[in-house]
């Protein structure tokens, strides 16, 4: 009786078991697909920051020559129509000059020059890495799920055969076996995380122009 009842208990720890690694599993690859998604989104938001940078690179470049050669007109162009996000560095700049300040940096190392894709771009990165965090995460739970199902197969095989042997030492023996591997499984069992079953989320699929993959930053 006692093996049945170890025997019944083995085989829906060793189900639950397969579940939860069937669950990480899954939830690996979304981590993965998120990851995957969030670094692309990262390569072209640098991408558009490198463009920008050059564009800006030149405006400067551009307005130093023209302000060398005295030609106040076309600096005075190049100043009203900088991007929006060089304006205020390259303001302070000319500020510093005009005040003497010969070692002031020049506008691309002052904090008022921002390009925000770089911002988007690192924080895309970050979450990026994050994802990668979860997945290896989920991957080494898969694993030590699949090892436990070994370990209820174990305890099954024990369990199952002292109705195989006819010798009674044997089946006290293999009943004790069979009896100390469930236990020691189960008491390892109910200290691992669960992952709780979740229908399909719409933003694992998002599509990758969303604004800055508010699907993702939810997560």
């Amino acid at each position: 009786m006692v093996s049945w009842v170890l025997l019944a208990a083995a085989s829906l720890a060793s189900a639950w078991c397969a579940y939860q690694a069937s669950l990480w599993s899954g939830e690996q690859t979304r981590s993965l697909a998120r990851a995957s998604v969030a670094q692309f989104a990262s390569l072209r938001k640098t991408t558009i920051a490198n463009r920008d940078l050059t564009v800006d690179v030149g405006m400067v470049i551009h307005y130093v020559v023209a302000d060398l050669h005295g030609d106040a007109k076309v600096a005075g162009f190049l100043r009203h129509h900088v991007r929006p996000t060089l304006k205020p560095a390259l303001e302070a700049w000319i500020a510093d000059r005009a005040s003497g300040d010969v070692d002031a940096p020049n506008p691309f190392k002052r904090p008022e020059y921002r390009i925000p894709e770089w911002d988007e771009a690192l924080a895309l990165d970050r979450f990026a890495a994050s994802a990668l965090a979860q997945a290896n995460a989920a991957n080494a739970n898969n694993d030590t799920y699949l090892l436990h199902t070994v370990l209820f197969a174990l305890s099954l095989f024990l369990l199952g055969g002292t109705t195989q042997v006819r010798r009674r030492g044997a089946q006290r023996a293999m009943l004790a076996l069979g009896a100390l591997a469930f236990t020691a499984t189960m008491i390892s069992l109910v200290r691992l995380p669960r992952e709780p079953w979740h229908p399909a989320d719409k933003t694992d699929t998002a599509a990758p122009d969303a604004p800055l993959f508010e699907g993702l930053k939810g997560r």
